[in-house]
């Protein structure tokens, strides 16, 4: 409708002056009159002279509305009535364009001092900079969790605590890290992220403060590793009081004085079934401690390049022969080209725990079987160990991977949380899944 208006404008000035030059050419051939010609000449000029003052004027309206977005001026207002009666459309449409960005930049004001708000406010400390250091975003929390002032800059950072720019220097967009800083004694979980913003790179590092949940954790593990060794224990001294006493009983007359004659043959063959009792159960704690003593020194991993189709061919080769009528399945797509860096005799440990582990829990099962597989997602490689056995009950599923927990006769329950801590030290990890149609233990890596 404005651009309408201005096409008549035009189109009507310049019909003027094609009629206007007509005049004074038909009034030079067809009349006497000097003047004539000379007066419609005239009036074509001034007419030529209007138009292009009609049309430099909108462009120069054009210019200073354009010019007020570069400004971001959105406060101009553009006088809409024309020769004080009707309204000028390209001027109305000027001002309605400037009131809408005038509204949309106060609505983004307001987003961005909510946003502000918000994250002075939360618990979360977070740090934005872009590509050359330069920091854009810097919350109260992530000051206080820091101990450090606002910075301007990331890397001034290492002005108040090298060791803990060191590490979030070395630190990759999408990875995650736990710290401790210099200024305080809290454990920092640490995030980073990468994005581009109006074609400007800038990383987003997230602090949040996790030592109150480690300390609740670590007393946990603790209860349970307290309450595990206590029952070990337990189990081993009541049985050595009960034989020590039974030993006194019979050494000892009425009055409590040892017996000084001869004892006989049944009592002598009691102390003796005591003693190697005692024995037995003696060394049964011994072993407990040692495999105690073992788990708190964990093996380090010797890191190599491992070819995981060779690894677990490998293993299922040494594991068969202690699996019985239990069958052991390599699935069709097991990866051959995968390869892990990884301790080889580690991980081959870890699997042999999980098969042996598989098998012991179908022991009877006439159609048990244990399945393997592999898989890559998310640049992440998995190694399945699946079992078609009862399942893990729901009141142990949490506790099986405490150190010492066992619900076997004979086993010291180290093998799973020994695995965890190998797959740990490779910066995996192995979890599970379990229902009544089976278990699916996957290692992460």
């Amino acid at each position: 409708m404005v651009f309408n208006r201005f096409t008549i404008q035009v189109a009507v000035r310049l019909l003027l002056i094609a009629v206007t030059m007509f005049a004074a050419i038909w009034s030079f051939f067809q009349t006497e009159i000097i003047m004539s010609p000379l007066g419609f000449g005239l009036l074509t000029i001034a007419q030529m002279v209007m138009l292009f003052y009609y049309i430099n004027r909108t462009r120069d309206e054009l210019l200073v509305f354009f010019k007020s977005f570069d400004n971001r001026d959105f406060n101009k207002v553009y006088n809409e009535f024309a020769w004080g009666q009707s309204k000028d459309e390209l001027k109305v449409a000027f001002n309605n364009v400037l009131r809408t960005f005038k509204k949309l930049t106060l609505e983004r004001e307001e987003q961005y001092q909510y946003l502000q708000m918000v994250n002075e406010h939360v618990s979360v400390g977070l740090i934005s900079f872009k590509a050359d250091g330069r920091v854009d975003l810097m919350n109260s929390a992530a000051q206080d969790l820091l101990g450090v002032p606002a910075l301007g800059k990331i890397d001034q950072l290492a002005n108040h605590d090298e060791g803990t720019w060191d590490k979030l220097k070395a630190l990759k967009a999408g990875d995650s890290m736990v710290l401790s800083p210099n200024a305080s004694k809290s454990k920092l979980a640490v995030v980073s992220r990468s994005f581009k913003l109006a074609e400007e790179d800038y990383t987003l590092i997230s602090l949040q403060d996790i030592s109150a949940e480690l300390e609740e954790r670590e007393m946990d593990a603790w209860q349970k590793l307290i309450r595990v060794l206590t029952h070990e224990i337990m189990n081993s001294v009541t049985p050595v009081v009960s034989l020590t006493t039974a030993i006194k009983m019979i050494m000892q007359d009425d009055e409590g004085r040892l017996k000084a004659d001869q004892f006989e043959k049944d009592d002598l063959e009691d102390v003796f079934k005591s003693i190697v009792a005692i024995e037995k159960r003696g060394r049964g704690l011994l072993g407990f401690v040692q495999a105690y003593r073992d788990y708190t020194k964990p093996p380090v991993p010797e890191i190599s390049r491992v070819n995981l189709f060779s690894l677990i061919h490998d293993t299922v080769q040494i594991s068969k022969s202690e699996l019985g009528s239990v069958k052991l399945n390599l699935l069709p797509h097991l990866l051959e080209d995968a390869f892990v860096q990884a301790d080889e005799k580690l991980i081959s440990q870890v699997l042999i725990n999980l098969i042996k582990n598989a098998a012991e829990a179908m022991e009877g099962q006439p159609d048990a079987q244990i399945d393997i597989t592999t898989e890559q997602e998310g640049g992440n490689t998995y190694i399945q160990v699946a079992d078609n056995g009862p399942g893990i009950p729901d009141e142990i599923i949490n506790e099986i991977f405490v150190p010492f927990f066992t619900t076997k006769k004979q086993g010291n329950g180290i093998g799973l949380s020994l695995s965890k801590q190998i797959m740990k030290a490779h910066k995996g990890d192995i979890t599970l899944s379990t229902d009544s149609q089976g278990t699916v233990f996957s290692l992460k890596f």
